[in-house]
């Protein structure tokens, strides 16, 4: 299928979105609806549609990032551990800060993914392997690792049912007023699409990018950056999204 009729299809799609829920909605009473009808469409459908949009591209571009910055094409923010160390710092800030509002706990978990990225990055440099299965596999086996911390963690304190049930993927809780501090993905998704061409270039390795004059070192923190804070951003609003990258 051509990009245009993708574009069309999606957008269909999206709008069809609109009217499937709890509440009967109907596209043909469009021009007739309740006020709560009214209501339920600006407050819940079109906040999930948006929340659900934001999402999904936010996710997908970490995992364009994240494959150009390791090279290899199965690394995601979930095979990576990027996930899993957000959701430590999400738990440190319950447990800590326990007063802080979202913004300030998000920022808790950008430092913790972005310390997890780098760690990351730096045991891929000790491995000298040449079947490109071994990263993701070595993500998802250090994943597990941080995961099992926050687990310890959280049961420690009591509070496992409340971080599973907090972090559990969902969008059908969306409302207006929750999920607004996804819009936080949107400049560093025009940022990532002004930096895709270096993304690009350093995707094919540090020398042969410095031989091009590539920024190598600044264009890898722009995109540890970028997937630090839109994994944290994503996490905090909508929960766990696995394998989306």
């Amino acid at each position: 299928m051509k990009l245009y009729q993708l574009s069309l299809l999606f957008v269909c799609l999206a709008c069809i979105s609109l009217f499937v829920g709890v509440q009967d909605l109907s596209i043909l009473q469009l021009f007739h609806l309740t006020d709560e009808q009214v209501h339920t469409l600006v407050s819940s459908r079109l906040p999930r549609l948006v929340s659900i949009v934001l999402a999904g591209m936010s996710l997908s571009l970490c995992g364009f990032i994240m494959q150009s910055m390791t090279r290899n094409k199965f690394v995601s923010p979930t095979t990576a551990g990027t996930m899993d160390w957000a959701k430590l710092g999400i738990l440190v800030a319950m447990l800590v800060f326990t007063h802080v509002n979202p913004l300030m706990k998000m920022g808790i978990a950008f430092l913790f993914t972005l310390a997890g990225n780098l760690l990351f990055l730096k045991i891929l440099r000790h491995i000298k392997v040449n079947d490109t299965i071994y990263v993701p596999l070595v993500g998802l086996m250090f994943g597990g690792i941080v995961s099992s911390i926050s687990t310890f963690i959280a049961y420690k304190y009591d509070l496992i049912q409340n971080v599973s049930a907090w972090l559990q993927g969902d969008f059908s809780l969306i409302v207006q007023g929750r999920y607004e501090l996804l819009y936080v993905s949107v400049p560093l998704l025009i940022i990532a699409y002004l930096y895709a061409d270096r993304f690009t270039v350093a995707g094919m390795g540090e020398s042969f990018a410095v031989n091009l004059g590539l920024t190598y070192k600044r264009v890898m923190a722009v995109g540890l950056v970028i997937v630090s804070m839109i994994t944290s951003v994503t996490i905090l609003t909508v929960g766990m999204l696995p394998f989306l990258g």
